[in-house]
C-alpha cells in the first residue's frame, strides 16, 4: 500500500497508534482503523478498553484527557515498547503539545518507505510494498 499524501486524522487511534501504519490495517481487507465503525476490526480493536473509556468521556484522543497518562495508556505503552519498540504514549503526548495535523505529518515522514513510498508497518518495521526494513 502506498503512503497517502496526507493521512486522515481518523486513522489516529485514541491511544497514540497511527492505524495507517498498523500491520492489521495494511493486510488485504484489514482493520479499517480504531475510530472507524466496522465489524472488520481485530478482536483487540473491538474490545479496546482505551477506546471504551474515551467513548464515555467524549474525547477523541487520550492526550486531551485531564487524566492522561492513565494506567491503561501506561500499560499499553509498556507492551508496545516491548513488542514493537514503539511508544504510543509519546505519540499521544504529541497531540497535546503539537496538534493532530502535525503528528500525522510527522508520522507520514517517519514511516514512508524511502525505496518505493509504501507504508512501513510499525510492528514489523517492513514496507508493505517492497519489503524494505527500517
Amino acid at each position: 500500500m502506498k503512503m497517502p499524501e496526507k493521512i486522515d486524522s481518523i486513522m489516529f487511534a485514541p491511544c497514540g497508534m497511527n492505524c495507517q501504519m498498523c500491520e492489521n490495517h495494511l493486510k488485504d481487507h484489514g482493520c479499517p482503523g480504531c475510530l472507524i465503525e466496522s465489524t472488520n476490526k481485530t478482536k483487540a480493536a473491538l474490545n479496546c478498553k482505551i477506546r471504551a473509556c474515551l467513548d464515555k468521556k467524549e474525547f477523541k484522543y487520550c492526550g486531551r484527557c485531564s487524566q492522561f497518562p492513565c494506567k491503561l495508556i501506561k500499560k499499553q505503552d509498556k507492551n508496545y515498547k516491548k513488542r514493537y519498540n514503539f511508544s504510543s504514549y509519546d505519540n499521544a503526548k504529541k497531540i497535546k503539545n503539537s496538534g493532530i495535523s502535525r503528528i500525522m505529518s510527522e508520522n507520514r515522514l517517519d514511516w514512508i518507505c524511502p525505496e518505493c513510498e509504501g507504508i512501513i508497518a510499525i510492528q514489523s518495521r517492513k514496507c508493505s510494498d517492497c519489503g524494505y526494513e527500517k
